[in-house]
């Protein structure tokens, strides 16, 4: 057995799906599927800056409406 099909049936034995069922199905559904039959929702924790690279614009991030005010502002002068 080569290392893909040993990785695959890993994959199947571990989710109880088919690997054609995981490579067809939107992440999003899959996601809704486990959320709806564990009785809880996915949270995705960061542990940024420990951990990976995490959002590189985190402490300066601004919502839509006050990027679209800026912008005008910007354009205006």
């Amino acid at each position: 057995m080569d290392l893909k099909t040993v990785y695959e049936c890993a994959l199947e034995r571990s989710t109880g799906k088919t690997i054609a069922y995981l490579r067809n199905t939107p992440i999003a559904a899959q996601r809704r599927e486990t959320e709806v039959k564990g009785g809880y929702l996915t949270r995705f924790v960061s542990y940024f800056p420990l951990i990976g690279r995490g959002s590189v614009l985190r402490d300066r991030m601004v919502s839509h409406e006050e990027a679209e005010k800026r912008f005008l502002e910007a354009v205006r002068k």
